[in-house]
């Protein structure tokens, strides 16, 4: 059985002060209130030959790193043997976190972190997610994929140089016109995913 699980991201704070003054203070726009396509659901139905997995993970509005610990330690029992692991934003470094501490012990055949912070906390906080290294992951994964872009307004394209640094054989995948990847599709991602 040939899996993607995909972590999304989610926003999290420092205090729950924080998350409240965040609750009254950032703006709502009607357009935000419709439903928009993501990549994400457009990769579960159009890769029919894999299982799509696409966990909510708990609290996303408020993310807590030891909860979502929790939620993914439930997932791993239900992977086999040919995986593929995306993170996106969040979920990418809430993936970094993990498995530079909790090394797996049959490594997945593709990690990929899309968007991902390490610990610029520039535009938001980044609670207990703030990543301390991203050493070791090669541990968890045959290969380690990097995509980002530099016109992301959440996530300063900085924040790459520094999984570059600590994954020196992890692949870039760079693009200039993408920001956050808040796209309907992701034919690069899909390609890569199929290989």
């Amino acid at each position: 059985m040939k899996q993607i699980v995909h972590i999304h991201g989610g926003s999290p704070f420092d205090s729950y002060e924080r998350y409240l003054s965040a609750l009254r203070n950032d703006p709502l726009t009607y357009e935000s209130l419709f439903h928009k396509t993501k990549w994400r659901d457009w990769l579960a139905v159009t890769m029919t030959d894999f299982d799509v997995l696409v966990p909510n993970m708990p609290n996303k509005q408020n993310a807590r790193y030891s909860e979502w610990k929790i939620y993914f330690e439930k997932i791993l029992p239900f992977l086999g043997n040919n995986v593929q692991l995306i993170g996106s934003s969040l979920g990418a470094i809430f993936l970094a976190k993990y498995l530079h501490e909790n090394p797996l012990s049959i490594p997945v055949n593709r990690l990929i972190l899309i968007a991902a912070p390490y610990n610029d906390a520039t535009h938001e906080d980044l609670g207990d997610f703030i990543l301390p290294s991203a050493t070791g992951l090669e541990k968890s994964a045959k290969e380690i994929h990097l995509f980002h872009s530099k016109d992301d307004t959440v996530v300063p394209f900085t924040e790459l140089a520094k999984f570059q640094s600590d994954l020196p054989s992890a692949k870039s995948h760079i693009f200039v016109d993408r920001g956050h990847f808040q796209q309907p599709t992701f034919p690069e991602l899909k390609e890569l995913l199929e290989k």
